[in-house]
């Protein structure tokens, strides 16, 4: 076996009962098949929905939930949340992301306790290359969640490289993030901005785009949009630009461009 899986596995061996944090990524899917193949009945994993959370990334964490139950009989269980409801999230602030990881996280530890036990203890997908400074990281500690990735050196290639060998389907998927990150800081989160931003990378997609972001740009007369799309999809983009700026104004975005993404 991989050195660094049998390290991942000791690494849960020696805790337990627990629950990871699982949205359908590859690092938190990686971390949940360990803490399955090391735990069993005494791992869990909990995905919290929120608006934040795009119909797409909820199809797939259930797709990957269900292939984890089939190779590694990992259990997941599903909470939903309402962000939006919490004053100042909707406001957008510098520390949106901190302020959301707490609400996860919170949610998270009470499926825990409540599946698991009141010993239950908190894991996470942060790996080894993740800035140690990012803001969510902060909630991570003060709800003493551990990181079992970054704690055994497991960096974003290597995550990749063991989710192949393990057989996760997702081990090509490229990173995404939430809704909320397309909203510059600020500007108010709100449900119609966050199902406008939705739609328009849906129906990217399904003209053939992919790792794409739509990013809102807030005018006085409303919201306009920059797609952005990675250099090897930017002559594809191009040919899709009318098609896209019709679909755009269709959902109510105000103006729309084309971008690359670095």
């Amino acid at each position: 076996m991989d050195q660094r899986l049998e390290r991942l596995l000791d690494f849960f061996r020696q805790r337990g009962p627990l629950a990871v944090a699982y949205s359908g990524g590859v690092d938190s899917s990686l971390a949940l098949w360990a803490a399955a193949k090391a735990l069993g009945e005494r791992a869990l994993g909990v995905t919290v929905r929120s608006e934040f959370i795009c119909g797409a990334e909820r199809e797939r964490a259930d797709r990957i939930a269900a292939c984890l139950a089939q190779v590694a009989g990992a259990r997941v269980a599903v909470r939903d949340i309402s962000v939006l409801t919490h004053a100042r999230l909707r406001q957008n602030p510098e520390d949106r992301c901190y302020m959301c990881k707490q609400l996860v996280l919170s949610e998270v530890r009470a499926a825990a306790r409540q599946i698991l036990g009141p010993d239950a203890k908190l894991a996470e997908g942060t790996n080894a290359d993740d800035d140690p400074a990012r803001p969510g990281l902060r909630a991570v500690a003060e709800a003493g969640a551990v990181s079992p990735l970054a704690a055994c050196g497991i960096d974003k290639r290597g995550v990749r490289e063991l989710a192949r060998l393990v057989g996760l389907p997702n081990a090509e998927d490229p990173s995404n993030s939430c809704l909320a990150t397309r909203v510059p800081t600020g500007a108010e989160l709100t449900f119609a901005r966050l199902t406008a931003i939705e739609g328009l990378e849906r129906a990217a997609r399904e003209l053939g785009l992919v790792d794409l972001r739509a990013r809102l740009v807030p005018a006085e007369n409303g919201d306009a949009v920059r797609l952005l799309v990675r250099p090897a999809q930017t002559l594809l983009a191009q040919s899709l630009a009318r098609q896209l700026d019709e679909r755009a104004h269709f959902i109510g975005f105000t103006h729309f461009s084309l971008g690359e993404r670095t």
